[in-house]
């Protein structure tokens, strides 16, 4: 009897592992490291950029920005381009890392936003807990947005 109840409850566990994993991406760790790199595609003639904030929390995190065009060889008006911002923790803690889409004039038209959810450890790694849709309405599913890269 104590065989069996052993292994139901192992078995019991087991569901709820699998039922807590395949929910969703918002508990799904995206990897860890020193740096984390976030890769947007972006078209600068449209007058929409990325911007970021950081909301809540307390971990302190400063970045760099790097632009470049997807197709080095077209230098044509209305390319798109990529843009990459890398972060590094500069004290530990959680905060979340919000990127919007948006034109800065009109009154700020917002095509997408998304949430990262980070924890940066007591060796200044950083990880990436979830990712979640903004306050924005966007018909874009959670895949469209990066998840981010980590490097040492």
């Amino acid at each position: 009897m104590k065989k069996f109840l052993s292994v139901l409850l192992a078995l019991s566990i087991a569901v709820m592992i699998f039922a807590c994993g395949t929910k969703s991406n918002q508990n799904a760790s995206f990897g860890k490291g020193k740096v984390m790199a976030l890769e947007f595609e972006t078209n600068p003639s449209t007058g929409y950029t990325w911007e970021y904030k950081f909301e809540n929390g307390e971990g302190e995190v400063v970045f760099d920005r790097e632009e470049n065009k997807l197709n080095d060889n077209q230098d044509l008006v209305g390319s798109p381009h990529k843009v990459t911002y890398y972060f590094k923790a500069a004290k530990e803690g959680n905060r979340n890392l919000r990127f919007t889409y948006r034109r800065p004039w009109e009154g700020g038209d917002i095509a997408y936003d998304v949430v990262y959810e980070l924890s940066v450890d007591k060796d200044l790694n950083i990880s990436c807990l979830s990712k979640m849709k903004g306050s924005v309405d966007s018909d874009k599913e959670l895949s469209y947005f990066p998840n981010p890269t980590f490097s040492d």
